[in-house]
C-alpha cells in the first residue's frame, strides 16, 4: 500500500510540474483567498499546491498555482490539469485552512 501512495505522489507531482513547466506567469492575478488543495487516490488523500493556510507570504505561488492548475478562471494562462478533473484515478480536490 505504501508503494501505491508513494507512486500516487510521484505522478501528481509529474503531472504537476509538466503543467507549471508549460504555462507562464502573470504577476497581476488577483489573490485567491486561502484553502489547500489535495490530490484524491485511491490509497487516500495528498496535500499538494503552495501551502498558503500556513504560509501567507506564498500569495503570488497560491494564485498561479490555482489559476493553472485547479480551477482555471477567464483570466487563465495555462491549461488546466485535465488528468486530475475526469473523475477517472486521482482527482484535485480543495478544503479549507
Amino acid at each position: 500500500m505504501k508503494v501505491r501512495l508513494a507512486l500516487g505522489i510521484v505522478a501528481a507531482t509529474a503531472a504537476t510540474l509538466f503543467t507549471v513547466s508549460t504555462t507562464q506567469a502573470d504577476p497581476n492575478l488577483g489573490n485567491i483567498p486561502p484553502h489547500r488543495h489535495y490530490v484524491s487516490t485511491p490509497n487516500g488523500v495528498v496535500e499538494v499546491g503552495p501551502r498558503i493556510c500556513g504560509n501567507p507570504q506564498l500569495q503570488k505561488a497560491f494564485n498561479q498555482f490555482h489559476n493553472n492548475i485547479h480551477a482555471a478562471s477567464s483570466a487563465a494562462i495555462g491549461p488546466v490539469a485535465p488528468g486530475l478533473h475526469n473523475f477517472k484515478g486521482a482527482e484535485l480536490l480543495a478544503g479549507g485552512c
